[in-house]
Parts: structure tokens; C-alpha cells; sequence
């Protein structure tokens, strides 16, 4: 039988004898709170997806740790023995670089419901230079009403490795990093979904993707 993280459903019966756990993916977890700001071509709607972002994922201290000495090795050769200082080493590391060698994992359901609520509150009432607010108040206070039944859904799997060391070393300095791949990766079909129900007409336009996407709505 598959689950959804509000029970089972009827489109899920479906499917049956599979025995699986259907989640929301975080991607689409995200992609529902544009619909709580007044545009997406708003300047501080990056900052927003950024922060929000921060609120959901962690990196591992560890990893960024071996790696901010990679990248202190890598300055100091290139800049003929300069000791280079925390703030000169992480301004340098790049979000690629981030992503290449270190893993990140979610924070937990009650710290990302903290995080998100104060993120909220904090932006609230920004606007841009014209007086135009960044949230739409009564489209985000629904839709964190209703996110909110997701967090459980979006946290990393127990016992599954998420993270799968390629076997190749990136040289930084006098450091070998390891190059790491994610298991949750991303596609051309991101967020496809949800602009399909805007672009199709008429009320009949299930398909089989939309069909695993709307187990989790």
C-alpha cells in the first residue's frame, strides 16, 4: 500500500501492491509559498526563496569544515604564503563548491517550523522602493496554515543514505576533497506540475505525473 503524509488516499489505491511512502518534495514544498508573495519579479523575492532555503537545509559542519582548510590551502599557494583570514576564506567558497563537497540534511520538523515563522515575521512588511510588499498577508498566512502539515514530510528519510561518495578527489591546496553526488537531484520536469494546471484548460487533464504530484497536496 502506498502512504501520502495525510493517510491514504484514493488516487493512491491505485497503485496497489506497491508498499512505499509517498513525500512531498522540497523543491514543491518551497514553490507553494510564491503563491503566499505578490510576484515573483518582486527585488526581494530571491532573498525570501534564499532564507527560506536556510530554513529547511543544513550543511554539515564537518564537511564545510574540510573544506574551508581546502580553500585556506588553495589561497595561501596562490597568494604566495598569505595567511588568508575566516572571512576572506568563506567569501571565496563558492555555492557550487558548497554543493560539490559538502552534504546538507534537514534540520528537524519543529527548527524548521521555528525558522520559517520567524523568516515570516521578519519579512511581513517589506516593500519595495515603490511601497509594494513582498508578502501578500491573507494568500500567506493560508498557505503556511497549510504547509505546515508537510514539515514531517520534507525531513531526510531515516537510515537512508541521501548522499553518494563518487569516488573521485577535487585537489584544493595541499587538500583532496571528496566529490559528492545527492541522491534527491533535479530535472527538466521541476515544478512542471504546478504551471501544467495553469496553461491546460478544462478540468480533465490528469495524467500520470500529475497523478504522483497531487498525492502529496
Amino acid at each position: 500500500m502506498l502512504f501520502n503524509c495525510t493517510g491514504v488516499g484514493p488516487v493512491l489505491t491505485l497503485f496497489r501492491p506497491w508498499k512505499s511512502t509517498v513525500r512531498l518534495d522540497i523543491f514543491h514544498f518551497m514553490r507553494r509559498f510564491t503563491n503566499g508573495l505578490t510576484t515573483e519579479h518582486h527585488p526581494l523575492y530571491g532573498t525570501f526563496c534564499s532564507k527560506l532555503s536556510s530554513c529547511i537545509f543544513e550543511w554539515d559542519k564537518d564537511d564545510v569544515g574540510h573544506l574551508k582548510e581546502a580553500k585556506r590551502s588553495e589561497l595561501k599557494k596562490k597568494h604566495q604564503g598569505h595567511v588568508p583570514t575566516d572571512t576572506q576564506v568563506l567569501s571565496n567558497i563558492s555555492n557550487s563548491e558548497l554543493a560539490k563537497h559538502c552534504r546538507r540534511k534537514t534540520r528537524g520538523v519543529e527548527e524548521t517550523r521555528s525558522l520559517i515563522q520567524k523568516l515570516l515575521d521578519s519579512m511581513w512588511e517589506l516593500t519595495d522602493t515603490t511601497g509594494l510588499r513582498l508578502i501578500n498577508h491573507e494568500s500567506m498566512a493560508r498557505v503556511w496554515e497549510v504547509q505546515q502539515k508537510h514539515l514531517p514530510c520534507i525531513q531526510d528519510p531515516p537510515g537512508v543514505q541521501l548522499y553518494t561518495n563518487i569516488g573521485s578527489k577535487s585537489q584544493k591546496g595541499d587538500k583532496a576533497l571528496d566529490v559528492l553526488r545527492c541522491g534527491w537531484g533535479s530535472s527538466s520536469l521541476e515544478s512542471f506540475h504546478r504551471h501544467q494546471c495553469s496553461f491546460i484548460p478544462g478540468k480533465l487533464k490528469l495524467n500520470i505525473f500529475e497523478t504522483f504530484y497531487l498525492m502529496c497536496c
